[in-house]
């Protein structure tokens, strides 16, 4: 396989966010929807906040706290993913003028 190939071989978004995250490569790839993937990493948690706070009023306060967080961190990364994208789009554009 030549090194061409293997460009392309690694050429997975979830490869760029975690190198952009993380400075590491991603080595489980997944192959499911984004809603599959979210629902899964909630579930285990909300069935825990359930199963320690049996006031169903105190759980779901709790619930809705962690929902308003993660909801920031989603706003947060993604403002950082356009900008990100804007950057990339910029440096594409300025590499592609050819020499006069």
């Amino acid at each position: 396989m030549s090194y061409i190939s293997d460009i392309f071989n690694r050429l997975h978004i979830q490869q760029i966010r975690e190198f952009l995250l993380h400075g590491v490569e991603e080595i489980n790839i997944s192959d499911k929807s984004y809603k599959k993937r979210i629902d899964e990493a909630a579930k285990p948690v909300i069935e825990v906040i359930r199963q320690k706070f049996l006031d169903t009023e105190g759980c779901e306060e709790l619930i809705n706290m962690i929902y308003h967080c993660t909801s920031i961190y989603e706003e947060v990364y993604m403002e950082i993913g356009l900008q990100c994208g804007l950057m990339l789009a910029v440096q594409v554009l300025g590499n592609s003028q050819t020499d006069k």
